[in-house]
């Protein structure tokens, strides 16, 4: 679903400051994976590159068959649209609106028709558990269920790839073990799903583990198991 390639990522300074050494990546359809790394390991610059939020300064990315570059900023936004989902550590709903309007957001720049919209926001609020508080503003729901409300805003469009970066980390921890098995439950659906986190107890939760420092892919358990079924 998304895939990099020798990716560099550079900031203009004397000297330059480079975030991001040549990292090559691929996520599949389904899998569930995580990416760890202590605070400005170049973990969330690798976030918003492969989810197309910024530019590489070297180097080739692909979402779902698309190389980037090729495409102008109006067909990226499309793409994002699209096939891109996002969850964040806030959850950054909309206090005055529903669960359901919140969701429904998620649609506005898809072309998608008002009450098409309504529609598939209450089945994404269905999926994540919360059928029964779709009328609820964020202010009358606790913190892992806006979160759930963030999840199914990201989900609303039906996207091949969902990345989340620190989903759990203004959670307590049941409220965040509970997101996380709705995250697991997802990538069975056949989405990607990325997690980025600083936790290595979360990580360990995950299919594949890729482990980043200073800017480098240092580790990743999907090479190490591809590797072993060669031997």
């Amino acid at each position: 679903m998304v895939e990099l390639v020798d990716i560099v990522k550079e900031y203009s300074g004397t000297p330059p400051l480079r975030v991001l050494h040549g990292v090559s990546l691929s996520i599949g359809a389904g899998e569930l994976i995580s990416v760890v790394g202590a605070s400005g390991s170049g973990k969330s610059t690798m976030l918003a590159i492969m989810g197309t939020l910024d530019d590489p300064t070297s180097g080739t990315v692909i979402v779902d068959g698309t190389d980037v570059a090729a495409l102008a900023e109006r067909d990226r936004a499309a793409l994002r649209a699209r096939r891109i989902g996002f969850v964040f550590q806030q959850f950054f709903l909309l206090p005055a609106l529903s669960a359901l309007d919140n969701v429904a957001l998620g649609l506005l720049y898809s072309g998608v028709a008002a009450g098409e919209r309504s529609t598939r926001a209450a089945e994404a609020l269905h999926v994540v558990g919360l059928g029964h508080r779709m009328r609820h503003r964020p202010g009358q729901l606790s913190g892992g269920e806006q979160q759930r409300v963030a999840i199914a805003r990201a989900l609303v469009g039906r996207p091949a790839v969902l990345f989340a970066d620190e989903p759990t980390g203004s959670l307590d921890s049941a409220t965040g073990d509970s997101i996380l098995e709705l995250l697991t439950g997802i990538a069975t659906t056949g989405t990607a799903v990325a997690i980025i986190t600083h936790d290595s107890s979360i990580a360990a939760r995950t299919h594949r583990q890729v482990a980043i420092h200073d800017g480098r892919i240092v580790d990743d358990s999907g090479s190490r198991r591809l590797a072993g079924a060669r031997a």
